[in-house]
């Protein structure tokens, strides 16, 4: 489990911020090295306290696998936040690096229902969660 730990380097981006009735959409954007050896289940936002100054698990994001289609491949992720809100489901493609294809891109729906926030990723999958990102993105 160590070895994905440690070669897991993740990357977050915002794309965009769409105002939508009391809370905001928002993509970011997620570069994942190593996404079909390690077997990635999803992606965790961390976003931190401003009470304590530590980061905590925010929304949650589960990936199903890579499927074809019509303009290339694409992945069905399901966004689950706190607070007892149902999963939604979202569809978005994938983009892969020519020179690695375990390599994966991935830009994701997140409905930011809080104040804006800093916030860092990690992936997780059966064997655990990988560290956090060192990026810090504000959302």
């Amino acid at each position: 489990m160590r070895s994905w730990l440690r070669s897991l380097l993740l990357g977050a981006l915002v794309v965009a911020a769409i105002p939508f009735g009391g809370c905001s959409l928002t993509y970011f954007t997620i570069s994942i090295p190593d996404f079909s050896s390690k077997q990635v289940g999803g992606v965790w936002l961390w976003r931190l306290s401003t009470t304590t100054g530590l980061y905590a698990r925010d929304t949650q994001f589960v990936l199903s696998p890579i499927m074809s289609g019509p303009t290339g491949e694409i992945i069905d992720y399901s966004v689950v936040m706190g607070g007892g809100t149902p999963p939604q489901g979202m569809t978005t493609q994938v983009a892969r690096d020519k020179n690695n294809p375990d390599k994966v891109v991935l830009t994701l729906l997140f409905t930011q229902l809080d104040a804006p926030g800093y916030y860092r990723a990690s992936t997780f999958n059966a064997a655990g969660d990988s560290p956090l990102s060192s990026e810090i993105v504000p959302l």
